[in-house]
């Protein structure tokens, strides 16, 4: 279950945009400088974003963040993140596509 989930974390933040987007309408960057391979190379880490993600655990401030906007990144492509957030995508894709299979 914990490779399926990461997965979906993936697709929420899709690396491709579509379309035109105002500053406004973008996702918040406050969490931009988090470190996505400390997170991703610590299963404890890992799995308290799963937790979070699948209500079973609680979640840390740019887990909610993560959790709320994940439908709408999914529905729009990504369109409203920023390209610090992309490229934090591209890795965890990466990461996932070569260790969580």
């Amino acid at each position: 279950m914990i490779s399926v989930v990461p997965l979906m974390i993936f697709l929420s933040l899709s690396k491709f945009s579509a379309g035109e987007v105002t500053e406004k309408s973008k996702y918040t960057t406050k969490y931009d400088n988090i470190d996505i391979n400390e997170i991703i190379h610590n299963e404890r880490l890992l799995k308290r974003y799963v937790y979070c993600l699948l209500e079973t655990g609680s979640c840390t401030p740019d887990g909610l963040e993560l959790k709320k906007n994940m439908p709408d990144a999914i529905a729009t492509n990504c369109s409203k993140c920023s390209e610090k957030q992309k490229e934090g995508s591209e890795t965890i894709i990466r990461y996932l596509i070569d260790n969580k299979p």
